[in-house]
């Protein structure tokens, strides 16, 4: 995707977002919508996937959802300068695979030029191999189909090339010492997990990697994973994911990014720098025991 198209793109999606979230808050379904708009699902369906949006329907729906002025304006000023380009939201493949919000993630990333990441008990999917992800993602549900299971395991293997190429990711991960340990796929699939672990921290100079040790103890956001996404337009706000065993949440507003963003630069400081958490990882690989 050129830069220009990934341009026309975000803002967009900003508007779509914007749009969910005030109507989610409202309590009004898409049918309560489109009745007191006078139009019908579909169109606020197409507003809310950055299909399409005329930024009088955008003022009538936000004002309708009870959005603040500054925002219903903010909304209306995208809507007029995205009104008839090209850059709408283009529907890829792990649209049919995986949930709304996970599959707008992935989207997200994609535009993202920084990722920040805390996990607890397994190495993230960006910094996956392809038999430890593909035992996590086998690990979810043992009634998925050995052809969904591959599928999944193509749209993780894909995401990684955003750590490479002209545009590479700038990556920061937090990983606690359990994850050295817990055995996904056995323990020579977690020795190769953890040497290649090694091998990124020494050769990607996008890639920072930090281990919390055991002794940290208690800390900010404990027992929370999440990821804070961060953009080139300084004026597109970051993003937190976050999910559970049965939902995923995307998260813009400006004070849950804040208070995100200084829990994760706490535990940053708590954890292993870079050094000593690279040889952290490597005692870990050459301890397991086949």
């Amino acid at each position: 995707m050129s830069a220009s198209d990934r341009a026309a793109r975000m803002p967009r999606r900003r508007l779509a977002r914007t749009l969910r979230q005030h109507r989610a808050k409202s309590g009004l379904t898409a049918d309560d919508a489109a009745a007191s708009l006078f139009c019908g699902s579909g169109t606020i369906s197409r507003m809310e996937n950055g299909q399409s949006a005329e930024p009088l329907r955008v003022k009538a729906a936000l004002e309708l959802y009870g959005a603040p002025a500054e925002v219903v304006a903010e909304m209306v000023k995208i809507a007029a300068q995205t009104a008839g380009r090209k850059g709408a939201v283009v529907r890829r493949p792990y649209h049919d695979l995986v949930p709304k919000n996970l599959a707008e993630y992935f989207d997200l990333e994609d535009e993202a030029d920084s990722a920040a990441v805390l996990e607890g008990e397994f190495v993230p999917g960006l910094l996956q191999v392809p038999e430890y992800a593909q035992a996590l993602i086998s690990s979810w549900d043992p009634h998925q189909a050995p052809e969904q299971v591959a599928q999944l395991l193509a749209v993780r293997m894909e995401r990684q090339q955003r750590l490479h190429g002209v545009r590479p990711l700038k990556l920061r991960v937090l990983i606690s010492e359990a994850a050295l340990h817990t055995q996904v796929g056995g323990p020579d699939v977690l020795r190769a997990q953890l040497e290649h672990l090694v091998t990124l921290a020494k050769n990607a100079p996008n890639v920072s990697i930090r281990v919390l040790p055991w002794s940290t103890g208690a800390r900010p956001a404990l027992g929370r994973n999440f990821t804070i996404l961060s953009f080139p337009d300084p004026d597109d706000t970051d993003v937190i994911f976050s999910e559970t065993v049965t939902y995923f949440v995307l998260e813009d507003e400006t004070d849950e990014v804040r208070r995100f963003t200084e829990a994760y630069d706490r535990v940053w400081q708590l954890a292993l720098d870079e050094s000593a958490s690279a040889k952290l990882i490597a005692r870990a690989a050459e301890q397991i025991k086949s």
